[in-house]
């Protein structure tokens, strides 16, 4: 065969092939045009992953900072895709109010009852808009490179394609803010329960005080007394409030690490570190170059799996040093407690040492010192309350709208032109393959080079067609 016989083939069924090309080219365009049009509106988001909480204490602690990698996009683009953000759009565009949608909602539940039936309270108008209507046309895609998120949707309404984006976007957005705002509160509630029991604790031991110098007609001055034993009594005290602060602050850490769940990388002391901080720039450092590897060398390749074992090495050494600060804490809370519990025995040995002592001025001493203790403990925990409270009224967050989605001029598809181009060259290619297909299936010997091919014998002579005259 040659490229004659190739070009005989077509010529001789050019029917076929331009018949196979002309309906190819005008069912594309039939369906382009009659296809209903969709237009895709975009709104631009930016995220701020540098945004912090200064709040690093309590349950507000699982807020502070902002992960700088790809799981903190992946889980925002999830959010903004889920059906929460997506019922929140419906409510906000009215859309289970419109007569229309309704009635095509109860149309659909009328047809399909045995769906509807097992969704049971669950599959309302709202539920069924997000799930089947939305969701379907939103499209979400990070910028490569980039802190920018776009929210696209896609609809045969240029406006409405427009408000739906922008809507996700300004749901997506309060959203946001709300899931920073909730363990806030949740801090301000529990710092207020202890602020008033230890209020209360202090109030109770400054009228006892009181009541105690008024009954004993007893006067300090500045709540000291110069005996040698009441001095070291005194000592034993001012340790012990100090003690006891650290110990408070220690058991503040150890209630932020059982408050992480293992997430130990959101506790402010691991945060702060300059270790970590190096060891996890590093990582990312690392698994951008194994990225690139992937791309140009392979998984396969030596450079790759050494630089995987640096990351490894890097990832060990950072789960590593998380894990000593974690350890650092605990023993710091250890020692404080132990601190405590070596006062308390040191005081009670002192108190033996002074029984000589004035039993009333040792009562109203222990008295002032109580009061002290409790007034101190007190104005700690409102200086962290009132630090909650001004940052759950802050109402910050990292999420910034940048471009407003606007009603696109032109669709998005079909694309005419270039399903004309496609179906050119797919009718081309259709009209061809049928040609040759018939050829196929076409047995009847058309040329001595058939005779020669199949046959295997020499042709002597042949006659050609004589024409009528």
């Amino acid at each position: 065969m040659n490229l004659n016989y190739y070009w005989n083939v077509v010529m001789d069924r050019r029917w076929i092939v331009i018949t196979a090309f002309a309906v190819t080219v005008a069912a594309t365009l039939v369906a382009s045009l009659l296809w209903p049009p969709k237009y895709e509106a975009t709104a631009t988001l930016v995220l701020d992953y540098d945004s912090s909480n200064p709040m690093t204490i309590g349950p507000a602690a699982m807020v502070s900072g902002m992960f700088q990698s790809i799981e903190y996009i992946n889980t925002q683009i999830e959010i903004i895709r889920s059906r929460k953000v997506a019922v929140g759009v419906v409510d906000l565009l009215k859309l289970d109010k419109i007569p229309e949608i309704v009635e095509r909602f109860e149309k659909t539940k009328k047809a399909n009852p045995l769906f509807f039936w097992k969704k049971e309270q669950e599959m309302d108008i709202k539920v069924w808009l997000a799930d089947y209507f939305l969701s379907k046309s939103l499209k979400v895609e990070p910028a490569r490179d980039a802190r920018f998120l776009f929210i696209k949707f896609y609809s045969p309404d240029p406006d409405f394609s427009a408000a739906a984006a922008n809507a996700f976007a300004k749901v997506y957005t309060e959203y946001n803010l709300e899931l920073k705002l909730i363990p806030l509160r949740d801090a301000g509630k529990w710092f207020s329960d202890k602020l008033t029991d230890v209020k209360d604790k202090a109030d109770k031991a400054s009228e006892q005080l009181r009541e105690y110098q008024k009954k004993k007609g007893l006067v300090s001055q500045e709540g000291r007394y110069y005996d040698d034993a009441v001095q070291r009594l005194d000592q034993i005290n001012s340790q012990m409030v100090v003690a006891k602060g650290k110990l408070y602050e220690a058991k503040v850490a150890i209630k932020r690490i059982e408050d992480s769940k293992g997430n130990y990388e959101s506790i402010p002391d691991v945060i702060s570190n300059n270790l970590v901080s190096n060891l996890k720039i590093e990582k990312m450092k690392i698994e951008k170059s194994l990225s690139d590897l992937s791309a140009k060398v392979g998984t396969k390749h030596p450079q790759y799996s050494r630089m995987q074992s640096e990351l490894q090495t890097v990832t060990a050494k950072l789960n590593a040093e998380i894990q000593n600060i974690i350890n650092a804490i605990r023993q710091e809370y250890e020692a404080a407690a132990g601190r405590v519990q070596s006062l308390e025995k040191a005081l009670n040995a002192q108190k033996g040492e002074a029984l000589n002592l004035n039993t009333s001025r040792y009562q109203m001493d222990s008295l002032n010192r109580e009061s002290e203790a409790f007034k101190q403990t007190y104005d700690a925990v409102l200086k962290k309350f009132n630090e909650t409270v001004l940052q759950s009224d802050m109402n910050r967050t990292n999420v910034f709208l940048i471009d407003a989605a606007v009603p696109p001029a032109q669709k998005y598809s079909p694309k005419i032109m270039l399903n004309f181009l496609l179906s050119i060259f797919v009718g081309a290619f259709l009209g061809i393959g049928l040609a040759f297909f018939f050829e196929y299936l076409d047995d009847t010997i058309k040329s001595v080079e058939v005779v020669e091919r199949d046959f295997n014998m020499p042709v002597l002579a042949t006659v050609s067609r004589i024409e009528e005259s």
